[in-house]
């Protein structure tokens, strides 16, 4: 186990058995972006990247996972963090973006690695309702 600082941290927005993902031109991608070298909480900078990126202010986060990841606005894979966002303010405007269900994960053009957090996030949210 490691507590290595990610060079990225990004959002998973969770709503409705639904994950949002953002679009960088043709390609999906999760709303997020560098951990600045001298900032110390990963959930203030996530929170700064969600507002500057989507217009919201998220209240409930939690840790989810870490691992190589290439955003689509970046030219090579940095050791990222994932973070599920449970509750915000104001709705995600329709035009930032799309809420996939997992039947759309599969086919959402999402590396396997991302495809497979995303799936595990919304089975274990169905585990806890059902």
């Amino acid at each position: 186990m490691s507590d290595r600082r990610p060079d990225c941290l990004y959002g998973i927005l969770v709503k409705q058995e639904r994950v949002f993902v953002r679009w960088y031109g043709d390609e999906p991608g999760l709303p997020g972006g560098v951990f600045r070298p001298l900032a110390e909480d990963r959930k203030v900078e996530l929170r700064a990247h969600l507002w500057d990126q989507l217009g919201i202010e998220a209240r409930t986060i939690w840790a989810q996972g870490a691992f190589d990841y290439r955003n689509p606005d970046e030219a090579a894979e940095r050791f990222s963090g994932f973070y599920t966002v449970w509750e915000w303010e104001p709705e995600v405007r329709a035009e930032a973006g799309r809420w996939l269900a997992s039947e759309h994960i599969a086919t959402s053009g999402l590396p396997p690695s991302l495809r497979i957090l995303l799936l595990s996030v919304l089975a274990t949210l169905a585990m806890k309702t059902t």
